[in-house]
């Protein structure tokens, strides 16, 4: 087993959806055996479809992607977890397994129990799947991509509403397979996993490589992690910045956002500090605080680019994920002491971020937008809206006026061509 040698080689991957729509631009990438290596970058950025290039289970549109795999059928040396999980009805999970089983012709019993586990299939084999939850069917699907004992595994979600027990379980378990001289490749993986697991972070761009770095070079550059993808979504920020068409709108929403980051930010640092921290506590913490770094990132992209539907809809499903995540901390005594920060930010989220891209849909510089106003700027607004319509009306009703009496004017000179002549003999005397 050459370790120096990748497992996997990208050389000018490109991928072209209907002729014009560039999802990755000449992706030029090496992955080594034993590391694990994180994707991040923005939502539509081409993590997934890069990710899906690597497992074969998505076609390039130019380029070459050699394999450096011992296994000679590249289906089992080769594990992908998709996002997707639509199963039929009536299946049962053991149905599944045993189909898999046979499928890759796996005779080692030891090491499916083994995984069996880890992932806590044991608990779900007698139930149907579509009656499971989207967390446990991700967990599931994870299961099912390790089932042929692959050698190189890409995981394109990796949740960070997995249980404690299963997530320590789940990171214990992926050491020992990269220290077999196994790689993993994890999509956008939750902060517990990037800071336990990580070797290599490769930050995407819209389709293009922005930063491929070790952890070491991150440490050394940043400090923590933490901090680097802090800078990253600056720098990516500067990237975007094109059109500018900031508004007093959207300056509300991202000073009130970065406030609520600072001060998660503080109170990280104060349990970094202590020397009994508690690591579940902290990394929780973080979750919610990356969260909230990722709404305001994507909330100030927003008011320097075009604005459309799906970045809307972007918005509202990240404001949703960070209320998830302040809801599941509330509820456990672990969090007590954060509670009323937490609750803070909770209620700013869904009394002002959620309803504003849901409603009060406006014009700004000629694209649909909802935004934040107070009841008091709303009236402002509808009166402003009834004044223009009103000035607008009477604009259309003069250029209406005009034209009839135009075309009355003409009907009776058509009518009467005698009185027109007298007119018009009357004009040249006056001459």
């Amino acid at each position: 087993m050459d370790l120096k040698t990748p497992i996997v080689e990208l050389s000018n991957v490109s991928k072209i959806y209907n002729k014009q729509i560039w999802a990755l631009k000449k992706i030029d990438l090496k992955i080594y055996r034993g590391e694990c290596v994180s994707l991040l970058g923005s939502n539509g950025s081409g993590k997934t479809t890069l990710l899906r290039i690597i497992g074969n289970n998505l076609k390039n549109t130019t380029g070459t992607i050699n394999y450096n795999l011992e296994e000679e059928n590249i289906l089992k040396g080769i594990g992908l977890q998709k996002r997707e999980q639509a199963w039929p009805n009536g299946f049962k999970v053991k149905d599944i397994n045993d189909l898999w089983i046979r499928i890759y012709d796996v005779n080692d019993l030891e090491w499916i129990n083994k995984l069996k586990d880890v992932f806590g299939v044991n608990e779900v084999e007698e139930k149907y799947l579509n009656k499971l939850s989207i967390v446990k069917l991700q967990i599931y699907a994870i299961f099912l991509s390790f089932i042929s004992k692959p050698e190189l595994v890409l995981i394109d979600e990796l949740s960070s509403d997995i249980d404690f027990k299963y997530e320590e379980k789940i990171t214990n378990f992926f050491k020992e397979y990269l220290e077999e001289g196994n790689t993993l490749i994890l999509n956008s993986p939750s902060y517990y996993f990037l800071e336990n697991l990580t070797d290599r972070v490769v930050y995407l761009n819209d389709g293009e490589i922005f930063e491929d770095l070790s952890i070491k070079e991150v440490k050394k550059e940043y400090k923590s992690v933490m901090e680097y993808t802090k800078a990253i979504f600056k720098e990516e920020l500067v990237v975007e910045k094109k059109i500018k068409n900031k508004s007093k709108f959207f300056s509300t929403m991202i000073s009130k956002t970065e406030g609520y980051s600072n001060v998660l930010q503080a109170i990280i640092e104060q349990l970094e500090a202590q020397e009994n921290c508690n690591e579940k506590v902290l990394s929780r913490l973080k979750e919610v605080y990356f969260s909230i770094l990722d709404l305001n990132t994507s909330i100030d992209n927003l008011s320097v680019s075009y604005i459309n539907a799906d970045s809307i809809k972007i918005i509202s499903k990240k404001i949703k994920l960070t209320m998830k995540l302040i809801n599941k901390l509330t509820i456990n005594y672990r969090y007590k002491k954060y509670h009323k920060t937490l609750s803070g930010i909770e209620k700013f989220l869904s009394k002002e971020l959620k309803r504003t891209f849901a409603n009060d849909k406006v014009i700004v510089n000629g694209d649909v937008l909802s935004i934040t106003m107070s009841q008091s700027e709303k009236k402002q607004l509808e009166k402003l809206k009834e004044k223009y319509i009103k000035e607008e009306q009477k604009i259309i009703r003069r250029k209406i006026l005009k034209q009839q009496f135009k075309k009355q004017k003409d009907m009776k000179s058509k009518n009467n061509p005698v009185q027109e002549s007298l007119k018009e003999v009357t004009t040249d005397e006056n001459k």
